[in-house]
């Protein structure tokens, strides 16, 4: 579409995009973490442990800058659950850090906090396309479990799928998210699994 003079809507994209950027110079600043959630014996229990077993292909290993998952020895489950919720929150710029995680792509380097928001995303997928924006919080996702001392692990699609989201445009709700969560810290905080440590 061409809004005249020569305005396309990339452009237009990247002109909001742009004037974004100013938010991150004020906008860098973390808020304080949420207080540890604290979880019962029973309440982790309840929790069932995903099956992780299948014969590993090549096809499999093309694709785990995708599909993996993350584990950390001697880590308790409060804190598994803690670390993958603030990890996520830093990668898409949601919840208690909305309004001071900048979206970073080696395209654009850093679109302001306003890239957390709903027009945030819209301008990031008008620009790069929502592939390149859900790539882009992988690598964060990875990078801020890495800095915590997580190792991460391959996992073939369809077993990655049963307990974790790939968001496009829109977000999972709150509730799936936490369920998804939930067992993502049950792996992280629980036995050593089989395979090999993938590249941080």
């Amino acid at each position: 579409m061409d809004f005249g003079g020569g305005y396309s809507v990339r452009n237009f994209a990247i002109f909001i995009a742009a004037a974004s950027i100013s938010q991150a110079a004020w906008g860098q600043a973390i808020k304080s973490e949420p207080p540890l959630e604290v979880f019962s014996e029973d309440q982790i229990a309840a929790i069932e442990y995903p099956d992780l077993q299948f014969e590993e292909t090549e096809a499999d290993i093309r694709v785990y800058d995708k599909y993996f998952f993350f584990h950390r020895p001697d880590t308790s489950f409060d804190v598994a659950f803690g670390d993958i919720n603030e990890c996520d929150a830093l990668a898409r710029g949601a919840g208690y850090y909305s309004t001071s995680v900048s979206y970073y792509s080696p395209q654009a380097g850093m679109l302001g906090s306003a890239a957390g928001s709903i027009i945030g995303s819209l301008v990031a997928d008008a620009i790069f396309g929502s592939a390149e924006r859900r790539r882009v919080r992988r690598v964060n996702l990875r990078n801020c479990m890495a800095f915590k001392g997580y190792d991460r692990y391959g996992l073939e699609k369809e077993r990655w799928q049963k307990f974790h989201f790939e968001e496009g445009f829109g977000e999972a709700n709150d509730d799936k998210r936490r369920e998804y969560f939930l067992i993502q810290a049950k792996v992280i905080s629980g036995p050593k699994p089989a395979g090999e440590v993938l590249e941080k």
